[in-house]
């Protein structure tokens, strides 16, 4: 029984490896069916052939991949558009747990200390001033914060801090910090919410007006 199925397209060729198979004598497969097509395509004098490599629910490590890669460039009639898998590698999906998790905070961050958290933040607790907490997403602020508080780092210009804003010491969503003084401490207040504006400065709105935010960034964004 073959470990590879060959299916024609508008776009080119796809080829389906048998997540089940040997690799190795997929691979050997592989090459006898791409010298064979290079062969018909050469005295067909053809435009270049396109393949896509499918592995289904196998994911093939980065020398499997260099391998075929590099078998596919010694043919200049054939070109491989991209290896496709129908899983995700551990770290990708880890990243991406991470990215989007929640973590909730409720205990005293004291001058000095910063904390770091992956995904958004639910600060409960208290943020003493010359203390940091920083989130990779958004920040909303239930407890007390009068230091520094980041959201979106490092470039998740996306990101927003909602909530208690009184007495916050310094805000930074991305790479744009705003500092609080006794000019616009009046804009920062319970109830609000930080974002970055289209000029990429912070900008404070109230925190009922947070939903058309989020739609008209998700607009922009597509």
């Amino acid at each position: 029984m073959s470990d590879i199925i060959l299916k024609g397209g508008k776009e080119g060729f796809s080829v389906i490896i048998d997540e089940k198979a040997n690799y190795v004598d997929a691979f050997k497969e592989l090459k006898e069916m791409i010298m064979k097509q290079n062969v018909e395509s050469t005295n067909k004098d053809e435009d270049v052939i396109k393949f896509t490599i499918k592995t289904g629910n196998r994911l093939l490590n980065d020398d499997q991949k260099d391998e075929i890669r590099e078998f596919f460039e010694k043919y200049p009639q054939l070109e491989l558009v991209d290896i496709e898998s129908d899983v995700e590698a551990k770290d990708t999906v880890q990243e991406f747990l991470d990215k989007n998790k929640t973590n909730i905070e409720s205990g005293i961050v004291r001058s000095g200390q910063k904390l770091v958290y992956q995904g958004d933040l639910i600060f409960l607790g208290t943020l003493h001033r010359d203390a940091q907490i920083c989130a990779t997403g958004s920040v909303y602020i239930l407890g007390e914060v009068n230091g520094i508080v980041q959201a979106g780092y490092p470039d998740n210009t996306g990101a927003s801090i909602l909530g208690n804003l009184e007495n916050i010491d310094q805000l930074r969503i991305a790479d744009v910090i705003e500092i609080v003084t006794e000019d616009n401490k009046a804009d920062f207040q319970n109830g609000k919410f930080a974002f970055i504006d289209d000029l990429h400065s912070i900008s404070v709105d109230n925190l009922t007006n947070y939903k058309d935010r989020l739609n008209d960034l998700r607009k922009r964004t597509g």
